[in-house]
């Protein structure tokens, strides 16, 4: 029961909703609506210029457009956000604990398998690069989504665990290009982050990390064309006072998830599912808190409907 609760939170489609305060186009504000990560955000340009608009017609050609305004910073975000599957999970864990064992069949847990995500609860993020809206090239002043790339730093003051809370202040610095860009035929989303997170808690190994995220869906396209109606997520941690000893590094963990969409009939709803691994590799956590670490293969299952 709790995990066909848990599995109904993960069909709830992602939504990005837009708003310019300003008459002149400087300022954005953006709700990101996903049972994996919700968050609320406001930019401003640095400069007397609007936010830029970048046409995103060709996927290629947003993906070097971002990078090569990367080291051009001229536009200023701060966020807050928080990630309601993983913190359901906790609170399985936490207040019904035995409905929470029952959801296991021999080594995988499924309200774990649903629920594995950003390691945090929530975190307070500011970012210093640029903002773009991003529009068609038949009607460019309909923003279908944003789009960021250069630098964020993140805070939190809890991590999570094997579903548990982990008092823990961490800071984050990363490189990230990312965006969604929604339309009535499709959806397109991608992320590219490399950064550090440090950790406050002595317990916890420190980790430099890499992620490459990549999610398409053409409502009108039903074929098996591997770049359409799919999404892709690799992530791959490294401790980072193994860097003391390079080339050799101790690999954390790593995780790979693959996804289909199948679009309804219709053309306006889409099922998919994504399914994948955790690798844990070495222990992230030490002294007192080492028997939450986890060692070996974990399953990771992404249900979602999409319209």
């Amino acid at each position: 029961m709790v995990a066909a609760m848990i599995l109904l939170m993960g069909l709830l489609p992602g939504k990005s909703l837009n708003w310019t305060p300003d008459s002149a186009g400087r300022c954005n504000v953006e709700l990101w609506l996903d049972p994996y990560y919700t968050a609320i955000n406001a930019s401003r340009s640095l400069t007397d210029a609007p936010l830029a608009k970048l046409v995103t017609d060709g996927e290629r050609a947003t993906d070097w457009w971002m990078f090569n305004h990367l080291w051009l910073p001229r536009d200023a975000l701060v966020e807050a956000s928080v990630n309601p599957l993983p913190v359901a999970g906790w609170a399985t864990r936490n207040w019904a604990e035995e409905a929470y064992e029952r959801a296991s069949y021999h080594e995988t847990n499924f309200v774990q398998a649903f629920t594995r995500g950003f390691p945090e609860p929530w975190a307070v993020s500011l970012f210093v690069g640029n903002v773009v809206s991003l529009v068609s090239g038949t009607d460019t002043n309909t923003v279908n989504g944003m789009g960021y790339s250069g630098l964020l730093v993140s805070w939190g003051a809890w991590t999570l665990a094997d579903n548990r809370l982990i008092r823990d202040d961490w800071i984050e610095a990363e490189i990230k290009m990312k965006g969604d860009d929604i339309r009535s035929t499709r959806k397109m989303g991608w992320s590219f982050r490399a950064g550090v997170r440090e950790h406050f808690n002595p317990e916890i190994r420190d980790a430099i990390y890499g992620s490459i995220v990549r999610r398409r869906t053409d409502y009108n396209y039903s074929g098996w064309y591997p770049l359409r109606n799919s999404s892709l997520e690799v992530r791959v941690d490294i401790d980072k006072s193994s860097l003391a000893d390079f080339p050799r590094v101790d690999i954390l963990r790593w995780s790979a998830v693959l996804g289909k969409k199948f679009p309804f009939a219709n053309k306006k709803m889409a099922w998919s599912i994504a399914a994948g691994v955790v690798h844990e590799m070495h222990p992230q956590y030490t002294g007192s808190l080492a028997t939450r670490s986890e060692r070996g293969w974990k399953l990771v299952l992404q249900p979602n409907l999409e319209w």
